[in-house]
């Protein structure tokens, strides 16, 4: 059997910090590596946990936020420029659009490059999927079956199962709570969920008017790590990961709320950790 990890490229928000990038992590079934959103700082991030950054022919947008798409263009790029020869990107509606921006702030590179007798594919023949509504995703040479559920947030957010034969790993993209996700999840080995609604984060600590507005939304569009904990709890998965990190957290606070309601592996990441489908077997 293939060895199924699952590598937090990055586990931050929208608000910067040196310690954590942009959201993203990469799905690996043996030598096939899947991306999972985009965010900043995404093909450093990919180099450093020794990923070959040309092999990653597979990007699943979760939905279209800035924090989730800083990195694209620089993926897009590098990627070729690294030998890529082919990439699939799947998200909501408006990645296509997106995708083809993107090629026009970099015509004129691209065509510079093209022009040295650098191959156009896996640049200008990018296979972008639109997902219109939940349910399977048909895809060619993946060994994984897709399924995308409905969440809830301010944009159109598709959370992504996949399932590796008798495995599988559900990433949440961003959400509140929401029994879509608890379906979606349901046995799954590996469960990563968005966690930003912590006590201690900079939005619920500070006094200024606009944020604690700010702080009010969010928690009609996110999840804390205790409800995170009773998705995992209720869906019967073996591993929670909880991600999405706005700075100034308290990783041991988030650990024992999540612990004292879910059973199963407890994991607060720090940008680059590697969690694996092993690990989530030792408690089953």
């Amino acid at each position: 059997m293939e060895k199924i990890t699952v590598t937090m490229t990055g586990t931050g928000s929208p608000r910067p910090e040196i310690n954590r990038s942009g959201p993203s992590q990469v799905l690996s079934i043996g030598d096939t590596h899947i991306l999972i959103d985009c965010g900043e700082n995404v093909v450093r991030q990919i180099q450093k946990a020794q990923i070959p950054l040309h092999q990653i022919n597979y990007l699943f947008m979760t939905h279209l936020h800035a924090d989730h798409l800083y990195g694209y263009g620089h993926f897009l790029v590098a990627g070729w420029g690294s030998g890529r020869k082919e990439l699939t990107v799947v998200g909501p509606k408006g990645t296509k659009k997106f995708h083809e921006q993107m090629l026009e702030i970099f015509k004129d590179d691209i065509g510079y490059r093209t022009s040295l007798g650098f191959s156009p594919a896996g640049i200008m023949d990018v296979r972008v999927i639109e997902v219109d509504e939940p349910g399977q995703i048909e895809l060619i040479n993946l060994p994984a079956t897709v399924t995308a559920a409905n969440m809830i947030h301010n944009v159109p957010t598709f959370a992504y199962r996949f399932q590796i034969g008798s495995q599988a790993v559900v990433i949440s993209g961003d959400t509140a709570p929401t029994d879509e996700l608890v379906k979606l999840s349901q046995g799954a080995d590996i469960l990563i969920q968005d966690a930003c609604l912590t006590t201690t984060s900079m939005y619920n600590t500070t006094t200024r008017p606009e944020m604690k507005k700010v702080w009010e939304n969010l928690q009609k569009e996110h999840c804390t790590p205790k409800e995170a904990a009773e998705t995992a709890q209720n869906a019967g998965v073996k591993q929670l990961i909880l991600t999405h990190f706005l700075p100034e957290i308290d990783i041991d606070e988030i650990y024992r709320e999540a612990s004292e309601i879910f059973s199963g592996i407890v994991v607060v990441p720090n940008d680059l950790d590697v969690v694996s489908i092993e690990m989530a077997a030792v408690k089953s």
